[in-house]
């Protein structure tokens, strides 16, 4: 690790020594305070607003955290918590993004930039280093989709681009899908695994969400507000305002809606221009996001696979967000398993060995249960019925069948001796 530290910084060097001399020229010239260097924490974001979708994400704290030097989480200060940027700045700016979404300016969407470029600095420097590796999954699906690349920027409003985010009302993954709307967009959820955590099948519902309600409003600011408030609340506030647009129906959405679309335009614009202000990411560990899918037949046991692999089971469960036990949910053709991209050639390398194997263990396995079946077939009694003749009592019928009085008694709820002719007794064999 510590040969890894020592070439990111001869790598890095040059990069920081010129970075280091454009913010010398550029702090008195911008307001910028020189930065404050330290290790980030796992903590809670500072909400600025009543809204919940970004308040409960913590982010874990990165690894080997003494080997990286302590200026590498440089955050920078601003005057009076906000970043020097007026609307002249900002629309020529925003003019080189060619977004297909309108990127509007007002007050709102400034003061939550400035949250983003200050208080949220933190947390974003982290953000533009995950986005490197989530990012381009998100924009294989939304062109897939034929629908706008900026759409990826909402993921980080909802979740931090965490998978196992879940929020305080229940809404679970990397774009917070509630159980019942999670359902609705064929996402499996169940003991064995939850697809509203899956980076590629969540992206691809929220892709079907946020069409379908594009092509109800024709206008993707307001798609937005619905994925936040749903369709209902939305259709409220258009008749109540009488508009159609989003700024128009502003005043009569909830509150966490008005406070949700100029975070998603803020955060288009920090997360691109962020190196403006001189905000530089974080060193992520790349081997926690650099994966790849591999087939696996009908049958394939998980812990198998991890030890092949020289991996924990909660190792690999980590790859595979969407499992919530360590076992494999097939359903019937396979099943595509996420491993680190530098394991990839352990798995083929082991792959007969891997399919032995778990047949030997799943053979074990029936054979276990066939004698277990087979225990309980012969522990558990069979029932047969006697019909009382004329002239039988409890003793001649219990010598007969090789059973007690007080048995015969209590499997037929008689309390003392009287029987009668035709009754049927119930015996346990």
């Amino acid at each position: 690790m510590r040969l890894i530290t020592i070439a990111l910084l001869l790598v890095t060097l040059p990069f920081t020594l010129f970075a280091s001399q454009r913010e010398a020229s550029n702090y008195g010239e911008m307001g910028i305070k020189p930065p404050k260097s330290g290790k980030i924490d796992s903590v809670t974001i500072e909400p600025i607003d009543t809204a919940d979708t970004l308040q409960i994400i913590k982010l874990p704290v990165m690894e080997n955290e003494d080997e990286i030097p302590a200026d590498i989480y440089s955050i920078v200060t601003f005057d009076s918590d906000e970043l020097p940027l007026d609307e002249n700045l900002y629309r020529h700016h925003v003019s080189k993004l060619q977004f297909e979404i309108p990127m509007d300016y007002n007050e709102l969407v400034k003061k939550q930039i400035d949250f983003f470029g200050t208080r949220w600095q933190h947390k974003l420097k982290i953000m533009v280093t995950k986005s490197k590796y989530i990012f381009p999954i998100y924009e294989e699906i939304l062109a897939e989709y034929n629908m706008p690349l900026e759409i990826k920027y909402l993921s980080i409003i909802e979740s931090g681009l965490n998978p196992y985010a879940r929020s305080h009302s229940g809404a679970v993954g990397a774009w917070q899908f509630m159980p019942a709307t999670g359902k609705e967009y064929d996402l499996t959820i169940n003991n064995s695994v939850d697809e509203r955590r899956s980076i590629e099948k969540s992206t691809r519902a929220a892709c079907s969400y946020l069409k379908r309600m594009y092509a109800v409003y024709g206008d993707w600011l307001v798609a937005l507000a619905s994925y936040n408030c749903g369709p209902g609340n939305v259709r409220k506030a258009i008749r109540l305002s009488g508009s159609t647009d989003f700024w128009g129906i502003y005043p009569y959405l909830p509150r966490e809606t008005q406070n949700y679309v100029p975070k998603f335009i803020a955060m288009a614009y920090i997360m691109n221009y962020h190196s403006e202000y001189c905000i530089t990411p974080v060193p992520f560990d790349a081997k926690d996001f650099l994966t790849q899918k591999v087939y696996c037949d009908e049958g394939l046991n998980f812990k198998i696979i991890a030890d092949k692999l020289e991996l924990s089971t909660e190792e690999l469960l980590r790859f595979n967000p969407e499992l919530k036990a360590t076992s494999i949910p097939y359903k019937g053709n396979g099943y595509l398993l996420y491993i680190p991209e530098d394991k990839v050639h352990l798995y083929y390398l082991n792959q007969c060995d891997i399919t032995e194997l778990s047949k030997m263990q799943q053979d074990s396995a029936d054979l276990v249960k066939e004698n277990l079946a087979l225990v309980q077939k012969e522990s558990t009694p069979s029932i047969i019925y006697y019909t009382v003749k004329k002239g039988d009592n409890l003793q001649k019928i219990a010598t007969r069948n090789h059973v007690t009085i007080s048995q015969l008694r209590k499997w037929n709820g008689i309390k003392g001796s009287t029987i009668y002719p035709r009754q049927r007794l119930k015996i346990y064999k």
